[in-house]
């Protein structure tokens, strides 16, 4: 980046079922929320970037002009579960660039229930495994899980370990549907999906929006935004590419087939641009819709040496008072999983723990950089955070 970009308000609409409401009403709330905390009205917003997989331009546009006319250019990024750090990610871009000085990013999804499909395999060779009647989801993660069992000697309960500390989070997350916490037991007896995952080892679809406000440090310090205000330090992002069995966490680089490959690249480039190294990461956001994922992103980003994700979790490491905490919130287990939302609700999450506004979920010790991971098909995105 050549220039500096800054987080100045951030919004959410509670993640859950809302057949009553619309992705018009989602957004809203979420967008609302954010430029009041940001204390700015929506006429001072230049540009929109908004994400949304299974939603279109039009109600993007119809989103954004819910809040007046003002001719600013809207801008709507589909890329599965990654759709909202890619929004986040161009309007960080633009304001640092110098294009604009404020813009607002927003992603929102309404999802139906069941299994989440692959794509196209006439046109798509990531899906060849639709051969073999493995196209959904949880299918082709449990193969990669299995792998990693054979390799490293991980077992079920290092996978419920991570589940678990999700939903005890989750529970106290008010921003969530709030499901009960459980235990390590409860989460291994919660009935088998692809073994091994079970049903507690895997995120729900949901519905849900969230927002944030962008600005440079200029307009921050001219609207008194500055001292509240969260830098986006480093940006990075990638491709994985087709062999990735992790669902997001993995890929196949170079012929060397490890989970995580393409995190630790990615996340990589991150550290460099932001001068800092996986010991000075105080708290992480990352993309983990099935049990494992934390577990290969620890060990991708780090924090634990290559086939020890299991033990740092089971050793407590990813919890709040750890070395490290991950998905402080819950995550995608227990948050919830409203694809265009899922990118820029880590954001909204690891501005309020920078800001020391995490209430019962809070990490201890003043935290100050914070890194966030959010993935879909064919797009990886990497953002540190920093509260100078």
């Amino acid at each position: 980046m050549t220039g500096e970009a800054f987080v100045t308000g951030v919004g959410i609409h509670r993640f859950g079922r809302w057949a009553e409401k619309s992705t018009i009403q989602l957004a809203s709330t979420a967008i609302s929320s954010a430029l009041a905390d940001s204390g700015i009205d929506f006429g001072k917003v230049q540009a929109a970037y908004l994400g949304a997989e299974y939603s279109s331009f039009v109600d993007g546009r119809m989103i954004v002009q819910h809040f007046g006319w003002t001719g600013i250019t809207i801008n709507h990024y589909q890329q599965a579960c990654a759709s909202g750090s890619a929004a986040f990610r161009e309007a960080c871009l633009a304001v640092a660039a110098g294009r604009i000085d404020i813009a607002l990013v927003c992603g929102y999804e309404k999802m139906g229930g069941g299994l989440l499909k692959g794509g196209d395999v006439d046109r798509d060779r990531e899906f060849h495994l639709h051969r073999m009647g493995l196209d959904v989801t949880p299918a082709r993660i449990a193969m990669a899980i299995q792998r990693r069992m054979h390799d490293y000697g991980e077992t079920p309960e290092m996978l419920a370990v991570e589940a678990a500390q999700c939903f005890g989070y989750g529970a106290l997350n008010p921003f969530g549907p709030q499901r009960p916490a459980v235990t390590v037991d409860e989460v291994l007896e919660s009935g088998t999906v692809c073994s091994p995952l079970t049903r507690k080892m895997c995120c729900n679809s949901s519905d849900g929006a969230a927002a944030a406000i962008v600005m440079s440090r200029q307009k921050a310090a001219e609207l008194g935004c500055l001292s509240r205000a969260v830098r986006v330090a480093a940006i990075a992002s990638g491709s994985p590419d087709a062999e990735d069995l992790v669902g997001g966490p993995g890929a196949h680089i170079g012929g060397d087939f490890r989970a995580g490959n393409h995190t630790r690249w990615v996340t990589g480039v991150a550290y460099e641009m932001a001068g800092v190294g996986p010991d000075d990461i105080d708290l992480v956001q990352c993309h983990a819709p099935f049990a494992g994922g934390g577990m290969i992103c620890a060990e991708a980003m780090g924090f634990c040496p290559e086939g020890e994700g299991g033990r740092f979790f089971m050793d407590g490491h990813a919890r709040i008072d750890g070395k490290t905490p991950i998905n402080t919130d819950g995550g995608l287990l227990a948050r919830g999983h409203p694809l265009g939302a899922t990118g820029v609700a880590e954001i909204f999450e690891l501005t309020r723990q920078l800001r020391g506004d995490g209430g019962a979920l809070q990490v201890p010790g003043n935290p100050r950089v914070a890194l966030a991971h959010n993935t879909g098909l064919g797009c990886l995105n990497t953002h540190i955070l920093m509260r100078d």
